[in-house]
């Protein structure tokens, strides 16, 4: 286990590396620090739980990868998280995430998926092809038990801690990866056979 961690770990940091830039860019400060400071692998009942309680409304922006690699992916924001960062991106302030807020905040979620699907197909050598991203509002329970519960069967849920530094903003979110049970074992044997992760950096 601690060995998939460790992959985890790297594949999140890889990831949150190429977001790094565009994020940059996007949020008009280069001294943007994005981090992973913690992986996890967890079941999906818990996972659910480590997000937070069933009631506490938050921000998913969601895809699924299909074709040669299969599973889902999401990027969760608490909603105050959220409208800080949209208020943040749109210069305008409110205690509500607006319509421009929101499609801000789309942006943010998209480029952190594609930079990990980007990891992903540079670890696994394969081209992997991800749906238009969406975003939707809800209570936690709900995002689980309706977009990620289409994941199906799976008996792992990886949770990569994502942290947001600049001079204006701290904000926390999670990005959470379901990938179906033979994609992870394939790219877990993979890398353990002796690919070297320093070489995809």
């Amino acid at each position: 286990m601690d060995i998939k961690l460790d992959f985890l770990q790297e594949l999140g940091n890889i990831g949150a590396s190429h977001a790094t830039t565009a994020l940059s860019q996007l949020l008009q400060d280069a001294e943007l620090k994005l981090t992973v400071p913690k992986a996890r692998m967890l079941s999906f009942s818990e996972a659910a739980s480590f997000i937070g309680s069933r009631e506490e409304i938050v921000v998913c922006i969601y895809m699924r990868m299909i074709e040669s690699i299969k599973g889902d992916m999401a990027f969760i924001l608490p909603l105050d998280c959220a409208v800080s960062l949209a208020n943040h991106l749109t210069g305008k302030q409110g205690e509500h995430l607006s319509e421009i807020g929101e499609s801000a905040i789309l942006e943010v979620g998209n480029i952190m998926l594609s930079s990990y699907v980007t990891a992903l197909s540079l670890l696994s050598d394969t081209k992997i092809k991800p749906t238009v991203p969406g975003i939707v509002i809800d209570m936690n329970g709900a995002i689980w038990e309706s977009i990620l519960a289409s994941a199906g069967i799976v008996e792992n849920v990886t949770i990569l801690d994502t942290t947001f530094n600049t001079e204006a903003l701290e904000l926390s979110g999670h990005l959470i990866f379901i990938p179906d049970n033979e994609v992870f074992e394939s790219l877990y044997k993979r890398v353990s056979s002796g690919w070297n992760l320093e070489d995809i950096k």
